[in-house]
């Protein structure tokens, strides 16, 4: 028999085995729509042994499910965490676990005692282990291995692209066909011929745990099959953004603070660039469920913080807060970048987000001259934003030629009627070149 099914062949039990040791692996997750699920921090994992007669025999076992116990350590690594149910036999005086990175190659061990958990330490992301099961008395007589459990855990982001291959080597050198179980999220997939596993999480499972199961099939010899449990932590997410806003020199302007997080919140900081002197000093507003909230302005930066009622959810786009400004009178007509430059949420349970984007804002300050922003379409037609002020009148001009001299023809006279207005041009003709024109 081939040395992978030798060892992981879930559905062989040798007749003349009489007294047998079992050993089971699972996830205990709660279903969510899509597929098993487990929220970050719940522990995701049992094992029971069932020893079954004196002679310690390990025969069968059931079908394989393991998985790492949240949180994953630091630098790529994951702890599995294992429990069982203690053996009823009296001469069993403690359990060993063997594992490694190839099919019945164990190079590591745990040896558990007569308690019932262990934990395999800094297990390598990304990596297929292959973990195996001893019981033994006290002279040190051990059983026969159990059959093999294959276990995989990974961490990513929700925007990954994740491929990962179930099985480094195939050491049988047969045929295998793999395919996923039923508990497999919504978009997963696997290559039926190379096990390669893909998925594109989504902001829909940050902050979740999926266990996967992977059933594999030897086509080459008949009626062997195993199962590999495939664990992916998907990172929790936090986006703070800012909103583009328009305001006239002189006038009240408002920029909504947005976020976006997978989890609840209940402190949050925000660190953003804020030129003072062309937007002039903010004041913070805020909105339910923000309970309290502070500005503080150093220099041309404004340092927000906000405290928030726990167990909202925010996993929209959400106006958290808003910043009130008034450039000064006389400020040139200018595009004005203002950026996120930190950001720190705190969750519930006292923990950070690991996981953190930001989303640049931007303010368009209109003072005597006319700004003019093209927006970039797919079709043949794109809007030509126009800023300037209520009640003047523009000429939209246009070129194909920025060599000195340069010529300009009218493409459209227009009254402005609000600080924003947008007019759609042709762009089907390259090199056009456009300009706001005050008459």
């Amino acid at each position: 028999m081939h040395e992978f099914f030798k060892h992981s062949a879930l559905n062989r039990e040798p007749a003349l085995l009489r007294r047998r040791l079992c050993l089971e692996l699972g996830v205990a997750a709660n279903r969510l729509a899509g597929g098993m699920q487990c929220r970050e921090g719940v522990s995701a994992v049992y094992q029971s042994f069932r020893l079954v007669a004196k002679r310690i025999v390990v025969n069968r076992l059931a079908p394989l499910w393991l998985a790492a116990a949240l949180p994953c350590s630091a630098g790529a690594m994951v702890n599995a965490s294992l429990t069982w149910t203690a053996s009823a036999d009296a001469s069993v005086t403690g359990y060993n676990i063997y594992y490694g990175g190839a099919s019945g190659q164990y190079t590591n061990s745990v040896s558990a005692g007569i308690v019932t958990n262990a934990v395999v330490p800094d297990l390598m992301e990304g990596v297929t282990y292959f973990f195996g099961a001893k019981a033994h008395n006290a002279a040190g007589n051990e059983s026969a291995f159990s059959n093999e459990a294959i276990f995989c855990g990974l961490r990513v982001d929700p925007d990954a692209n994740v491929e990962q291959p179930v099985l480094t080597t195939n050491s049988t050198g047969d045929q295998l066909t793999f395919s996923l179980g039923s508990d497999a999220p919504a978009g997963a997939a696997i290559n039926a011929t190379n096990g390669v596993f893909t998925w594109s999480p989504g902001l829909d499972y940050a902050s979740t745990t999926n266990a996967i199961t992977v059933t594999i099939i030897d086509d080459t010899t008949s009626n062997l099959s195993s199962t590999a449990t495939l664990l992916v932590v998907v990172n929790d997410y936090l986006q703070v953004g800012l909103a583009t806003t328009a305001v006239q020199a002189g006038q009240t302007g408002v920029i909504p603070i947005t976020l976006t997080a997978s989890e609840d919140l209940t402190n949050l900081a925000v660190t953003m660039a804020w030129p003072a002197g062309q937007l002039g000093t903010p004041t913070l507003s805020f909105n339910s469920p923000v309970v309290a909230g502070s500005l503080q302005m150093q220099a041309d930066t404004a340092l927000v913080s906000l405290q928030i009622t726990p167990g909202q959810p925010f996993t929209a786009s959400n106006t958290i807060a808003e910043l009130s400004f008034q450039p000064p009178v006389g400020q040139p007509s200018a595009f004005v970048p203002v950026s996120v430059t930190s950001v720190m949420g705190t969750k519930s349970d006292a923990s950070t987000y690991g996981n953190v984007a930001t989303g640049a804002g931007e303010v368009v300050v209109v003072g005597t001259n006319p700004l003019l922003q093209l927006q970039t379409t797919a079709g043949q037609t794109s809007p030509l934003t126009l800023y300037g002020n209520p009640g003047a009148n523009y000429q939209v001009q246009f070129t194909t030629n920025l060599t000195p001299p340069i010529v300009w023809s009218l493409l459209a006279n227009h009254q402005q009627s609000n600080v924003v207005e947008a007019v759609d041009v042709d762009v089907s003709q390259p090199g056009m070149f456009y300009r706001l024109q005050a008459n």
